[in-house]
């Protein structure tokens, strides 16, 4: 049973309406206006749990009230009652990190020491040449800060990151 409610309170609306019913009985009309949300989302969410006996419906003149039902009361609070403090850990945490402490770059400074010889192109361009121990590697730069390396035929391979930080530190 529990596993369906998780499930019935898996978004906002749907929480937000079985969280309006905990606190007294109300009509479709007025749960839509109060939670603005579409006329049409609580007469089916709510046909949904009555069939599940979570909510008992009466009618009332030309209106029809939903109210939880007792046996469930207890069982449905809690629910919301989780999920609201999993919402609240969530927004707290996004409020907390920010994107850039997400961001990895790869460290190429301890890894490998290039010799980096700079050669104008003539074509408006930069031609680096990463010389190692037994390897060189071509990276063409353009005027508008592109890296292009020529070994991996890649932008953002280790060659091109290794010469972007030194670059960085003014070594080039």
């Amino acid at each position: 049973m529990e596993n369906i409610l998780k499930k019935l309170v898996s978004t906002g609306e749907r929480k937000n309406i079985l969280n309006k019913l905990l606190k007294g009985p109300c009509c479709c009309e007025d749960l839509s206006k109060e939670l603005k949300i579409s006329k049409g989302l609580p007469p089916r969410f709510l046909k949904l749990c009555t069939s599940l006996n979570i909510v008992k419906r009466e009618r009332n003149g030309h209106k029809v009230y939903y109210s939880i039902n007792p046996e469930n009361y207890l069982k449905i609070y809690n629910i919301i009652s989780n999920e609201n403090k999993k919402t609240e850990e969530k927004k707290s945490l996004k409020g907390n990190i920010k994107k850039d402490e997400f961001q990895t770059t790869l460290s190429v400074e301890n890894t490998k020491n290039y010799e980096i010889n700079k050669i104008n192109n003539g074509f408006g361009g930069t031609t680096f040449i990463l010389n190692g121990n037994d390897t060189s590697f071509e990276i063409f730069k353009t005027g508008d800060e592109n890296y292009w390396c020529v070994s991996c035929q890649s932008e953002n391979c280790e060659h091109v990151l290794y010469l972007k930080k030194a670059s960085s530190k003014n070594r080039v």
